[in-house]
């Protein structure tokens, strides 16, 4: 056994980065399908033709017919075993994927909080030398250039108060944010969350349908930062399908007595698999540069986690994205 483990190990690809690259797995498990079906064939022929020999050839049809038969088994034997051991491959690719997923995430966020924290030190003092400056300028006698000279003040603030935002968001993906627990009407909430972006949606000609459980509980979470999820989740599928119109779907179901789940789902494009290990990833868009942050769904992982939440999606090309939130009813107070 430990022979055959070596010799596995020389023939299939080696992890690189714990991932396995799709096509060394490929062309690794060929060089072991055709190794194996060598090795069957010889243990089986060798017997075969031995026992012809003693025989001495009198049933020299049958040997070759069984012989065919044999090889055709083998070959059909190795096939079936290198397809399974193939799927296994691809099955710990996966695995290893999803489980290295939130140890990144982590030590994003990490990283995310420090850099926020100190970007926020000078940015408060650059809107606090920027207010005063405007203070003396209106206190001070009309000179040349006032008007651009105020204009450039409001675009300091204004690209402020934009710094600002993000650096809120890097906090709240860091759970650097505190949470305020209170009892949430989740449908109500849906409901709030669409309607801040209705007039986008009937713009577009998309459509946007509930399936809400009206006997769902009302969990103990914070509901600003709920608030935000949806916004963000729903916004994305409404940029997913804007360019064609659609529909997007939100639903509402208990799962049992401890959680709950909400779904947001689009037809439109859907997401390749590429994209969907990449989706929660700070910076990470396929938007078109200046179109967003990046920031979106990766704020949505965090502060689903530090709701006691778990965040998945669910994508398939020509077809559409569903994202899966379920969150606990009940938690204690941060």
């Amino acid at each position: 056994m430990k022979k055959c483990s070596v010799w596995l190990e020389k023939i299939l690809p080696p992890p690189r980065g714990n991932f396995l690259i799709r096509a060394d797995i490929d062309k690794g498990y060929r060089r072991f399908s055709r190794g194996l079906s060598l090795l069957l064939i010889i243990l089986v022929l060798v017997p075969m033709t031995f026992i012809a020999i003693v025989s001495e050839y009198q049933h020299i049809t049958t040997f070759f017919l069984c012989a065919l038969v044999a090889v055709l088994v083998v070959f059909q034997l190795s096939e079936s075993i290198t397809d399974h051991l193939r799927e296994a491959g691809l099955k710990r690719e996966q695995f290893l994927a999803r489980v290295e997923q939130p140890n990144k995430l982590a030590s994003i966020g990490r990283l995310a909080a420090g850099v926020a924290h100190e970007i926020n030190n000078p940015l408060a003092i650059i809107n606090q030398q920027a207010g005063l400056i405007k203070d003396i300028q209106e206190m001070s006698p009309d000179f040349p250039h006032k008007d651009m000279v105020e204009e450039s003040l409001a675009g300091i603030q204004n690209s402020v108060q934009r710094c600002k935002v993000i650096t809120h968001r890097l906090l709240g993906f860091a759970h650097q944010t505190k949470v305020k627990i209170e009892q949430v009407d989740i449908n109500a909430l849906l409901y709030e969350a669409v309607g801040f972006l209705a007039k986008e949606a009937s713009y577009n000609q998309i459509s946007i349908n509930f399936v809400l459980d009206e006997q769902i509980q009302r969990p103990w979470s914070d509901r600003g930062e709920l608030l935000q999820i949806f916004l963000n989740i729903i916004g994305n599928a409404i940029d997913a399908i804007k360019e064609s119109g659609g529909t997007v779907t939100v639903t509402s179901q208990q799962l049992d007595s401890a959680t709950l789940r909400i779904c947001i789902a689009d037809n439109g494009p859907g997401m390749a698999a590429e994209v969907q290990q990449h989706i929660f990833d700070p910076f990470f868009t396929t938007k078109d540069t200046g179109s967003g942050t990046g920031l979106g769904l990766s704020i949505v992982y965090g502060l689903t986690r530090k709701l006691g939440g778990t965040v998945n999606v669910v994508s398939v090309l020509s077809k559409g994205t569903e994202f899966e939130i379920d969150l606990p009813v009940h938690q204690e107070e941060a």
